[in-house]
């Protein structure tokens, strides 16, 4: 099997339709059992309030 380079990869992304990628990116989440979904950010408990100053 010929080896691809990053490039090749590249040039088949810009060429390709939004319906392939997607369907290039399902086939990889199932192959290596990833996800391509951000992560979300958790945002920190809000303080007691204690020693507040109004």
């Amino acid at each position: 099997m010929a080896k691809l380079k990053k490039e090749d990869v590249l040039d088949y992304l810009e060429s390709a339709s939004m319906l392939e990628v997607s369907e290039l990116i399902t086939d990889i989440e199932e192959k290596f059992g990833v996800s391509a979904a951000a992560p979300i950010a958790v945002a920190a408990a809000p303080a007691s309030g204690e020693g507040s100053v109004a």
